[in-house]
């Protein structure tokens, strides 16, 4: 693979823990214990200690960054990147887009996972960005709910507190609606994206504010007036994703640019890529890291 130094074919265990981490946010660590057979065409390892571990570390990366990248995609292509390169990662995180661009930007972690677009100024603090996906954000009500379109205005409406009441659309119940977000304040790229592709820059109006979208995805699955913007990657029995405008969230109506809300999945990281992570990122254009993408997004090619 482009990029990437020849080394002895890895062996080695996975164990996958998971823990609660940013207040409920689910990480993934993968602690992976390899070693390399030794070949006639390897590297000699370094004697020096400072050697050893600069040696290490280059086959050793990291993730922060967006649940939808990092709980979705992540897990399967590192395990799938590790068994053709023997590079590993250590650790898959899933704080939010802005802390995951953070910890790209200030070297603490390889790449940064961001589910929106980059401002021109987050583009000029980082030395390299990949779109590796894209990503249908779905509005969310329950499946008791008779109303199955709504309009950008009315998205607008509902979400910035103007309308307070299913009967105020269509076929509506007379049920008050509740909006259901993640952290308004929490650096999520889901609030951000739905602000600027919907609310037109507007705040949100009144919300139940969750840690994290699934937990809003099911908060709506049992109150039949709940509503909330999400990946479509973690729709759920008992919640409807809602036609806009007339489209529906299907990978035709999206490819055909019908439905509105589609959002770029990107990896960024610190320093223009190279080596290890220019082949992470080389890879994840292939057709069998796009074909995982495809699985529950939108794939680049």
């Amino acid at each position: 693979m482009a990029g990437s130094k020849r080394h002895g074919r890895a062996c080695g265990r996975y164990d996958i823990v998971r823990h609660a981490a940013g207040g409920g946010v689910a990480a993934i660590i993968f602690l992976v214990i390899a070693s390399a057979a030794v070949g006639g065409n390897m590297e000699q390892a370094p004697s020096d200690a400072k050697g050893s571990r600069e040696k290490s570390a280059t086959r050793t990366l990291t993730y922060e960054g967006a649940t939808t990248i990092g709980a979705n995609i992540m897990p399967e292509a590192a395990r799938l990147f590790a068994t053709h390169t023997g590079v590993i990662f250590s650790y898959i995180g899933g704080a939010g887009a802005d802390a995951g661009f953070k910890a790209a930007a200030e070297g603490r972690a390889t790449f940064g996972g961001v589910a929106r677009e980059l401002t021109a100024d987050e583009k000029a603090k980082v030395g390299g960005s990949e779109v590796i996906g894209y990503d249908v954000l779905g509005v969310f009500v329950n499946r008791n709910n008779p109303v199955r379109n709504l309009t950008r205005s009315q998205l607008k409406q509902i979400f910035t507190g103007q309308a307070t009441n299913w009967k105020q659309f269509g076929g509506g119940p007379d049920r008050p609606i509740t909006v259901y977000s993640e952290k308004l304040t929490g650096g999520r790229a889901t609030v951000r994206a739905f602000k600027d592709m919907v609310l037109g820059g507007d705040n949100y109006g009144p919300v139940k504010e969750l840690e994290d979208a699934t937990d809003c995805i099911k908060n709506v699955a049992t109150d039949e007036g709940g509503i909330t913007a999400s990946s479509m990657s973690f729709a759920i029995p008992g919640v409807i994703a809602v036609a806009i405008d007339g489209a529906g969230p299907t990978p035709r109506e999206v490819q055909s640019g019908r439905y509105p809300l589609k959002r770029p999945l990107i990896l960024v990281t610190k320093d223009v890529p190279s080596g290890d992570v220019r082949a992470f990122l080389d890879f994840m254009l292939t057709k069998e890291a796009q074909a995982i993408v495809a699985k529950k997004f939108v794939a680049v090619k």
